[in-house]
């Protein structure tokens, strides 16, 4: 092969080398920004769709309180609130790793906020309600019954009870309330522990806002034409004059009838909350009693009585917002041992059944 031949093969070699090269260096290139953009893309994807949660260890020291009832779902959301997690989704994701998560129960937890959602399930799981107190708040007692029985079963003065009532923005009573706990503190099994008044009543408001959204008393109570306020007050009559679960309903119906004709409501339970005599002390009233002119006496003010009379329990309350369809505006109960209760369109239907009423007494002495 001639010398200039040869050049010529060297120099074509050269030149498809240098495409080679060129094309090698374009995909390199293209391939690494390739992997950067998806690097890119992919973290910005990955970090969209990371859950919000905590680092941890926490911050501030919070009492978080979980109400008598709460799914485990709710007990997340009570958390979120709280600032103890960052967020619902990190519970969720965590609560998978405790098989033992049921357990968690009602009570007072010491946390402290920012903490990993983990952490904190892990913590409340240790702790249990340690040194709880169960206490049991029966349906329809009066607000100072309630303050005996909590200070009996807890073992907190009553003035602790009372000083802490006084303040009820730190507590989260019902605004449907108006500052008168009176009838919102919902009556329950609960468990506490330490010696902090509101322990006890964050538990029993929390339970009533939760109940209220049970039944959708907000909606209801719209749908009636009434306050919210109205159907509670409602609920706490029932409670208080209503012994058989199937009477419930037909006494909100005719309280409510009552209302609407402009009729007084006469309820002799509301003559002894306004004259503050025991519950139950007697069947009947004296002209004396029923002439107290007190806001909550339905003998002498027109409507509902100033306030609740007492401490409704759900069915009374789903009785309030739900009254069953019915003409009746009278009723009165014939049998106090059972209960048993006849309604009445008219004054006359009613008169009749006051006599069977008074029958009754005459053949028990000493229960009327």
């Amino acid at each position: 092969m001639d010398p200039e031949h040869q050049r010529r093969n060297w120099s074509e070699v050269a030149r498809h080398a240098k495409s080679a090269f060129a094309v090698l260096l374009s995909l390199a290139v293209l391939v690494g920004g390739g992997l950067f953009a998806y690097n890119k893309v992919s973290g910005a994807v990955t970090s969209a769709f990371a859950v919000e949660d905590y680092p941890g260890p926490g911050n501030a020291d919070v009492s978080v309180e979980i109400p008598q009832g709460s799914t485990v779902d709710e007990i997340g959301s009570i958390l979120k609130d709280n600032e103890v997690i960052a967020s619902t989704d990190a519970f969720d994701k965590a609560k998978v790793e405790f098989p033992n998560i049921q357990q968690l129960q009602a009570g007072s937890y010491a946390l402290k906020t920012h903490m990993r959602a983990r952490d904190a399930i892990q913590a409340m799981l240790d702790a249990g309600v340690k040194g709880g107190k169960k206490f049991l708040i029966r349906e329809g007692l009066r607000i100072g019954e309630q303050v005996s029985e909590l200070s009996r079963q807890t073992d907190i003065p009553e003035e602790k009870y009372r000083e802490a009532l006084a303040k009820p923005d730190q507590y989260g009573l019902s605004p449907w309330a108006n500052g008168n706990p009176e009838g919102f503190l919902f009556p329950d099994t609960y468990e506490m522990s330490g010696n902090d008044p509101n322990a006890a009543l964050k538990q029993m408001t929390a339970n009533f806002n939760r109940k209220a959204g049970e039944i959708q008393l907000e909606s209801k109570a719209k749908q009636l034409n009434r306050s919210p306020r109205d159907v509670v007050i409602v609920a706490s009559i029932i409670e208080a004059e209503v012994r058989r679960p199937e009477d419930r309903a037909k006494v909100a119906r005719v309280l409510y009838n009552r209302l609407d004709s402009g009729m007084k409501l006469q309820l002799d339970t509301t003559v002894e909350y306004a004259n503050n005599k025991p519950r139950g002390a007697g069947a009947t009233t004296s002209d004396e009693e029923r002439a107290n002119p007190s806001p909550y006496n339905t003998y002498v003010v027109p409507g509902l009585p100033a306030g609740p009379i007492g401490a409704p329990g759900k069915q009374a309350l789903e009785a309030a917002a739900n009254p069953v369809p019915g003409n009746w505006k009278f009723f009165v109960a014939v049998n106090l041992d059972t209960g048993e209760t006849l309604f009445a369109d008219d004054f006359n239907g009613h008169q009749a059944n006051v006599k069977k009423f008074q029958d009754w007494c005459q053949a028990n002495p000493g229960k009327c």
